[in-house]
């Protein structure tokens, strides 16, 4: 058995196929039933020989063709067309959604995309095809890169990934991040043929790095993550926890110190992510406007390809490495994202442990505890004065991030830029009638739609007296007064159209692609767009008085077109950028600060892999992009 065969079959491995190739069923989606079926995987006994090489990994389109929106097919299909245009095909792998591709009968309608008409903004879907594509399950992925991705870059390649997926925080006692995969199963056959949704289809920051350390051999990764609760991904190579140095100590010494060891292992994988580990990123949407679509997942694939996402044009030329591409978005990014890399991450790991294991040991020796006291004095706003060249390179890239929210962020200006830690932290404060978060309709205004108006609307549509509402939409609502009527607890309100749906995609024709149901589609599609003020409208002309004041008290007097728009979703964004804001600059300080603790108290094994993880940042991508120009 030849080394690079061990590497891929150790128990470590087996135990992620097994992971990737087990999972729960959850319940139905929409109104598909629930049919239970055993998932298999069939093993191979032999490792293709795969020559040795690079290797450029896209995956995105994950959970459900609710979830699945517009925008990341628009950032997927630009980086799937760019690769397979520069490298050869058997060095580039897909993986979004159903795995739908051109000229081939479509999995199922996987993509949500909302679209403007006459004023409404309508649900629609359609199959996500991109070249050479493959579904984005954890088994399908886990399986390529065992048998075909890692052998390649095993002898020394780069394995180039990018995410664009959703993101979620792993269940359980000890919560990571995750990649959100394709969660739809098809079950049966024939006319028994259904759907169901699996919420365990997810590949942990554990998972993932299982199944590298089974395979990369002597290769590397270089990665970008534009999802939600990403951050964790950077523990794919850094430590959870800093390791305390023992010579820092005099006599006790803590538990931090176990860890260290003179000569710490190589840097093999870095890259960036659009947020932290507990945080939410900005960008995903079923209708990316091109003046409004905004976030890291836009702008960091629009810098390193140098085209347009929504329209193909060209903006600038391309770079030619994911480090150039990440500063370019962070210097524009003014959303909710919080853009870090790998590098950052393990200096954040030394600022946490300079916080608390060594702000509270009485065992510092003196020389230590002086550094641990300028470490504060640097996160509260003292000039670092450190004249290594690497560091002051930081320092500056710093300096234009701070000066780019200071700009965006006007009102904070002063306190991002010379603010106390305090300042920093102190949490703003909305203004007075400023926007909360909507809990759901009330209770008074569901008894109004599920008592008052909807026996009389359901009346109407049975007698056929509902005027301007086309036979497909008058059965969809019969269909959801019907489940209502079953299930008390499920109310599908005018207007609440998140709870509305995922019953549009399963019972208007979505989620059966041929062109007669895909027609019927588009008139539900439509007509739920303006339903509620459809049936509001109805119920104000309706001659009982007591559905017409049902229908003034839930939807108001009639409002002119011309209103001005409700603020309260802009003051609510505004809010969160500026909260955001103030939380990167406070990042940045602590990680320039942890940096000069480092270098003062000359931490050689973790400065060399500092600077091994920021040479692997900006590595140039092979045969650069930029040669595309």
């Amino acid at each position: 058995m030849t080394p690079a065969f061990r590497r891929v079959f150790n128990p470590v491995w087996l135990l992620v196929l097994s992971l990737g190739f087990c999972g729960g069923c959850a319940g139905p989606t929409g109104g598909t039933p629930r049919i239970e079926t055993a998932t298999m995987a069939t093993r191979p006994t032999a490792v293709p020989q795969v020559a040795p090489g690079d290797a450029f990994v896209v995956i995105s389109g994950g959970g459900t063709p609710l979830s699945n929106n517009y925008s990341q097919l628009l950032q997927a299909r630009a980086l799937n067309d760019a690769w397979r245009a520069r490298y050869p095909r058997e060095a580039v792998w897909t993986f979004f959604g159903a795995g739908n591709r051109p000229g081939s009968p479509a999995v199922l309608a996987d993509v949500r995309r909302q679209i403007k008409q006459d004023g409404l903004l309508v649900e629609s879907w359609l199959p996500g095809e991109l070249a050479e594509n493959r579904p984005a399950t954890k088994a399908e992925i886990l399986g390529a890169l065992q048998r075909e991705i890692l052998p390649r870059v095993a002898q020394g390649g780069t394995l180039t990934l990018f995410v664009g997926d959703h993101g979620e925080l792993s269940r359980g006692k000890f919560r990571e991040s995750a990649i959100t995969l394709w969660q739809m199963q098809r079950t049966g056959s024939g006319a028994k043929a259904s759907w169901r949704s699996d919420p365990k289809e997810v590949l942990t920051v554990s998972e993932l790095r299982a199944a590298l350390d089974a395979g990369l051999g002597r290769g590397r990764v270089v990665f970008c993550f534009t999802c939600c609760h990403s951050g964790g991904f950077h523990h794919l190579d850094v430590p959870r926890e800093a390791p305390a140095n023992p010579a820092w100590f005099l006599g006790l010494q803590p538990v931090a110190c176990a860890d260290w060891a003179e000569t710490i292992p190589p840097a093999r994988i870095a890259g960036f992510t659009a947020t932290t580990e507990d945080s939410l990123a900005a960008g995903c949407d079923p209708d990316p406007d091109p003046e409004k679509w905004r976030g890291y997942e836009r702008l960091f694939p629009e810098a390193l390809l140098g085209i347009d996402l929504m329209s193909g044009k060209k903006l600038a030329p391309a770079l030619s490495d994911f480090g150039a591409a990440h500063t370019a978005a962070t210097l524009i990014d003014r959303t909710i994202d919080k853009p870090f890399r790998t590098s950052e991450a393990w200096l954040e790991r030394y600022a946490t442990l300079i916080e608390t294991v060594l702000a509270e040991s009485p065992a510092l020796t003196p020389a230590v505890r002086a550094q641990v006291e300028r470490y504060h004095r640097i996160v509260n706003g003292e000039a670092p004065g450190v004249k290594d060249p690497a560091f002051l390179a930081q320092q500056q890239q710093t300096e234009r991030f701070l000066a780019a929210l200071a700009e965006q962020n006007p009102s904070a200006a002063l306190v991002l830029l010379a603010g106390t830690r305090a300042d920093l932290t102190a949490a703003p404060e909305l203004a007075a009638g400023g926007a909360r978060r909507r809990a759901g309709a009330p209770t008074n205004i569901r008894n109004l739609w599920s008592e008052t108006i909807r026996p009389a609307w359901k009346a109407a549509l049975v007698a056929k007296k509902v005027t301007d509402i086309p036979e497909a939409a008058r059965a969809f609502e019969l269909q959801l007064i019907a489940l209502e009527e079953k299930t008390p607890t499920k109310i599908f309100l005018p207007g609440d159209r998140d709870a509305v749906r995922n019953e549009l995609f399963w019972r208007s024709g979505y989620a059966q692609l041929d062109a007669k149901n895909l027609a019927r589609a588009a008139v539900v599609a439509r007509w739920e767009a303006g339903r509620r003020a459809a049936i509001l409208a109805w119920a104000r002309s309706s001659p009982d008085d007591k559905i017409r004041a049902a229908a003034l008290t839930w939807g108001g007097p009639v409002r002119p077109k011309t209103a001005p728009a409700v603020r309260a979703n802009q003051l609510a964004n505004e809010f969160g950028e500026k909260k955001e804001a103030l939380q990167r600059a406070l990042f940045y300080r602590r990680v320039l600060g942890a940096w000069a603790f480092l270098i003062a108290v000359d931490e050689r094994g973790a400065l060399e892999r500092l600077a091994a993880w920021r040479a692997l940042e900006i590595s140039p991508l092979p045969s650069s992009l930029a040669q595309l120009d």
